[in-house]
């Protein structure tokens, strides 16, 4: 068997057509709580990353398909913190990328950036986001209780963090 590889480059303005399917993805509106968005509005969300200085990469195969994108927020240096969030096509969940492309984007946050802490939130109905970012080493702080309104849902909100000796261990 060959082992697949993600690779992570900028994300440029050409992507955001990417973006903007994923985003409407029935499912992604589901986990991720948003409303569904105009291609405008996918272009705005990601310009706006940018200028607040997110580190926001796309993520490809080998064969320099698009599958997702993931990004490193609120990226606070005097703290050594900062937020992460990834998204993979419908298409390509479920087949290893995610993990593959958290563990690089992780690498990059603590051996690069030099973070101590790498934090996340997701809804408790993404079980399956729950136990990726569990088995990648992210432990559980904090739950916010039926703090997001979803499809007519309240669920809790769940707070997850990875320190950096946790990442080397």
């Amino acid at each position: 068997m060959v082992e697949k590889r993600v690779i992570l480059r900028a994300f440029e303005k050409e992507d955001v057509t990417g973006l903007h399917r994923w985003l409407n993805d029935p499912e992604s509106l589901l986990l991720i709580g948003r409303a569904p968005m105009s291609y405008d509005e996918a272009l705005q969300h990601f310009e706006q990353k940018k200028q607040n200085g997110d580190l926001v990469l796309a993520i490809e195969n080998e064969e320099q398909q698009l599958l997702g994108w993931i990004f490193l927020k609120n990226i606070e240096h005097e703290h050594g913190r900062a937020g992460i969030g990834v998204l993979l096509s419908p298409e390509h969940r479920g087949k290893g990328y995610g993990k593959m492309a958290l563990e690089r984007m992780i690498y990059l946050g603590f051996r690069q950036l030099r973070l101590h802490k790498i934090y996340l939130t997701t809804r408790s109905l993404n079980e399956r986001a729950v136990n990726l970012y569990e088995k990648i080493g992210f432990v559980i702080e904090g739950r916010l209780r039926q703090h997001a309104f979803v499809d007519g849902v309240y669920y809790d909100t769940i707070f997850m963090g990875l320190l950096s000796e946790e990442w080397k261990a």
